[in-house]
């Protein structure tokens, strides 16, 4: 990792990636595994979002793999969205590569859909869990990267979802084992006309993690 201006910088796949630490939510980390996973069960996409993209160092990664013909990038985080907007300057994407300041899709255009969406969301509901976990992470990452409360944002983002996806899109979603169980969200993906279409713990070095595959109910 090198400095470059006010950011760090890291190769993803080809794509050196602006960003800091205190906005890498384990995207640089265990978001590595999107890159084997999507190339080994979806291939390439012709459109691909990154919600709850902070820098984006998934989104990047797949478009440095060759794994989406556009890619588009979502945070509510308006520091996050600047790091990603630095990286597509930095590497002359400006014909590939759109960022959205936008809370879920309200800012999104609103004929935006996907072929698939990918994420590393906030992993922990901070009204259920230890308080010494919640303890642990305030004092280490801003609550944006970590908290969502009693679900608000998962659910909020599954009720929107569904008329967002191309068809035949999914939502693929990675998830923390220690934070969450699949069921947890089974009842809000069902009630928006998504089903699950499969959990697949990941590999190691990244075991604690789980994706989460959505996409229309049949």
């Amino acid at each position: 990792m090198t400095i470059n201006g006010t950011y760090e910088t890291v190769d993803c796949e080809g794509v050196d990636v602006r960003y800091a630490d205190h906005l890498d939510g384990g995207g640089s980390d265990f978001g590595r595994a999107y890159v084997p996973f999507v190339a080994s069960r979806f291939g390439k996409v012709p459109r691909l979002l990154e919600w709850c993209c902070g820098p984006a160092f998934i989104g990047f990664s797949l478009l440095g793999a060759g794994l989406c013909e556009k890619l588009e990038l979502s945070d509510v985080n308006e520091e996050a969205v600047l790091a990603a907007r630095a990286t597509v300057a930095a590497n002359g994407l400006d014909d590939r590569v759109s960022v959205f300041h936008s809370d879920c899709f309200d800012k999104v255009p609103a004929d935006s859909e996907w072929d698939l969406i990918v994420g590393n969301p906030p992993h922990m509901n901070v009204t259920t869990a230890p308080a010494e976990d919640v303890e642990t992470f305030r004092r280490i990452k801003p609550e944006l990267v970590y908290a969502d409360k009693d679900w608000e944002i998962h659910e909020r983002f599954y009720d929107q979802v569904g008329v967002r996806l191309a068809p035949g899109g999914s939502v693929l979603l990675q998830e923390c084992w220690a934070a969450s169980d699949p069921e947890v969200f089974r009842p809000m993906i069902a009630a928006s006309g998504l089903e699950i279409a499969g959990v697949f713990p990941c590999e190691a070095p990244h075991e604690l993690f789980y994706f989460l595959w959505v996409r229309a109910a049949a």
